[in-house]
């Protein structure tokens, strides 16, 4: 695990735009039953995924649509907003599991096809926690002396999904998010975390390699399969608990001292069980699992796009902020920061 908190440069999330989830397809927990039982439903698992999981809807996305597609048209809109970004940014980030070419460095793509300047580019990968550890590896980067730069969150999860198995496709949905990042003196970085255990990497895992061996092809080799050991989403929401813990730990706050709490979410109703647990109050939590479901690492960043954009949202001096994420894998990652001004 790594852990820090000396850093003489902090960070804010300036301008957070998303991808246009009217032009992808809503998908109900009647629609994923009926996708996973040949056409029949099943309103005792309705009513499950609703109450125990806390989701009624997320989005698919559309068969020509890829993740790809979803962070272009996040940074569309952040570059229509600010164009400025073109020239200021130093650096794009983008996160994601779910690339459709794995061989492309789709931050410098992206970036060439829509004019950046002066950036320089790169992907990274750490399953659901990646966006979060996207942030932690700006920060560096501002450490270093840079001022501004972009960081993009895209996933088309459900590309890779097999509708029969629940355990993924009954959560899962698609999104991706842009945000501009900034060295800010404004919030103070407390503490950051992120760490591994490869030993569950193959829990949940596409097993398909490229280039693709059209003659000995098999589709089954291109969705998610599972690994059940035993013991494995026990370990996640031990890894949850304690990063969280740990985190608080090493920033010199503890739970009641958290004004906003914004978090990856794998389940609606777990999540806020594990704020609890570490005595955040129930004001703090920012929850959108119900709406959007796990879209992977963008989720954490459109959940604090809600949070902020909700009518009676401000930051107050003194406000401690944590972000973040937990996944399958498992990775973990998180990063406590506060307003000093």
């Amino acid at each position: 695990m790594i852990k820090g908190k000396q850093y003489k440069t902090g960070i804010t999330i300036d301008k957070i735009t998303t991808c246009d989830f009217d032009k992808l397809n809503p998908v109900y927990n009647e629609d994923i039953l009926k996708m996973a039982r040949d056409g029949k439903s099943d309103e005792r698992l309705i009513q499950f995924i609703a109450k125990k999981m806390g989701i009624h809807r997320r989005y698919h996305s559309p068969p020509n649509v890829h993740s790809t597609h979803l962070a272009q048209e996040a940074l569309e809109k952040l570059i229509k907003e600010n164009p400025s970004i073109l020239e200021e940014a130093e650096f794009v980030i983008l996160a994601g599991i779910s690339n459709p070419m794995p061989s492309v460095c789709t931050s410098a793509l992206l970036s060439g096809d829509l004019g950046f300047k002066n950036a320089s580019c790169w992907d990274i990968k750490s399953g659901c926690s990646t966006g979060v550890l996207g942030l932690m590896q700006a920060l560096d980067w501002f450490n270093l002396g840079a001022k501004t730069g972009v960081l993009v969150c895209t996933e088309t999860l459900t590309k890779f999904a097999n509708p029969h198995a629940l355990q993924m496709s009954a959560a899962t949905g698609d999104g991706a998010c842009a945000m501009i990042l900034r060295a800010s003196n404004d919030w103070q970085v407390r503490g950051i975390v992120h760490g591994t255990d490869p030993k569950y990497f193959r829990s949940i895992l596409v097993k398909g390699t490229y280039p693709v061996d059209i003659n000995n092809y098999n589709p089954d080799d291109y969705v998610f399969s599972f690994d059940d050991k035993s013991d494995a989403l026990e370990k996640m929401a031990f890894y949850w608990q304690n990063s969280l813990k740990e985190l608080l730990e090493l920033s010199g706050v503890s739970g009641d001292q958290i004004n906003h709490y914004i978090a990856h979410q794998v389940d609606g109703t777990k999540n806020k069980l594990f704020a609890k647990s570490q005595n955040i109050p129930d004001e703090a939590i920012a929850l959108n699992f119900k709406d959007y479901g796990n879209m992977g690492c963008p989720t954490v960043f459109i959940n604090y796009w809600q949070w902020i954009n909700r009518p009676d949202h401000k930051y107050a001096v003194g406000d401690n902020l944590v972000i973040h994420a937990v996944g399958g894998g498992l990775s973990w990652a998180g990063i406590c920061l506060t307003k000093i001004s």
